[in-house]
């Protein structure tokens, strides 16, 4: 099944909702983008609840999904987020994951996962590939290495 695509115009920043409970990550994150001319910090979030409002909102093009929220795993609100927004991709932010976590995520609809440990190039390189249609895993899948 194909995705749905952006209705951004071409040039047009990349919309990106931050999903993040984290207070000091999300403050770090919001002043990286300031620096960042392609991608457009339009929203933050805290929880799955206000994530699911904000992506109704907000219609990003991108949601940068923490995967340990309080009110749930943001897994599960995958479907959720996408049913608000039919063109929203979702990235899945996360200290830490394993093969089983990457095929839950896919398996919900999810674009890909990020580790949090990586570079901050490494992430808005791959906020850039998700909203340009590709999935991305940070980490190996069976079978099939990391999409690097």
């Amino acid at each position: 099944m194909a995705e749905p695509v952006s209705s951004r115009p071409e040039g047009s920043p990349i919309r990106l909702l931050l999903v993040e409970d984290h207070s000091l990550v999300a403050m770090a994150l919001d002043s990286a983008f300031e620096t960042v001319t392609d991608i457009e910090l339009v929203g933050q979030a805290r929880s799955i609840e206000e994530a699911v409002a904000a992506t109704a909102e907000l219609q990003p093009d991108v949601v940068l999904l923490d995967r340990r929220l309080p009110d749930g795993d943001g897994i599960d609100a995958i479907g959720t987020l996408r049913e608000q927004c039919g063109h929203t991709r979702v990235l899945i932010f996360t200290g830490g994951a394993d093969r089983s976590v990457v095929a839950r995520i896919a398996a919900a609809g999810g674009a890909g996962l990020l580790l949090k440990a990586g570079l901050l190039e490494d992430l808005l390189a791959t906020i850039r590939r998700v909203a340009a249609g590709q999935d991305f895993f940070d980490i190996d899948l069976p079978g099939r290495p990391a999409s690097r």
